[in-house]
């Protein structure tokens, strides 16, 4: 069986699909990567590897599998910890001082403003996963991830 050739809209249509796919592999796994060097070095490590794994997931879906999982795991980790006194006492410790510390910080230096800002955003959210209406909210994003999961297998 002979296949005829294909027209330059079906050429232009998958060289413009397959580009796509290429780029978003290419950022997804920069991202990663600067993320497993940020574990080493300073920086923000998990956040930007898991933001690469939602850029591949968005066209690969083995990554949004491995997406998935991950949401899982954090959130179970998060209702651990804020389950039992002593890591709500850890919790309300350590968002306490990255609150002061980084409000400090960010008043008195200007080299170090921006990493002051954002040790009181991450002190911030530290202290809003004790909120029930944060432990709400993380269940019900974890509950419809597992039925979208159970939903589409693939």
């Amino acid at each position: 069986m002979t296949r005829g050739l294909r027209s330059p809209r079906e050429w232009l249509r998958w060289i413009a699909s397959n580009t796509k796919r290429l780029a978003i592999l290419i950022i997804g796994a920069a991202l990663i990567a600067a993320g497993g060097a940020m574990l080493i070095l300073p920086g923000p490590g998990l956040v930007v590897a898991f933001a690469g794994l939602a850029v591949l997931a968005t066209e690969f879906a083995w990554a949004e599998r491995t997406l998935d999982r991950t949401k899982a795991k954090a959130k179970d980790a998060t209702n651990r910890v804020a389950a039992s006194a002593i890591g709500r006492i850890g919790l309300a410790a350590s968002g306490t001082g990255m609150l002061v510390g980084g409000a400090i910080t960010a008043a008195i230096s200007n080299t170090y403003r921006a990493i002051g800002i954002g040790i009181f955003v991450a002190g911030g959210c530290a202290l809003g996963i004790l909120l029930p209406a944060t432990q709400r909210w993380l269940n019900h994003t974890a509950q419809s991830t597992s039925q979208s999961s159970e939903r589409n297998p693939s």
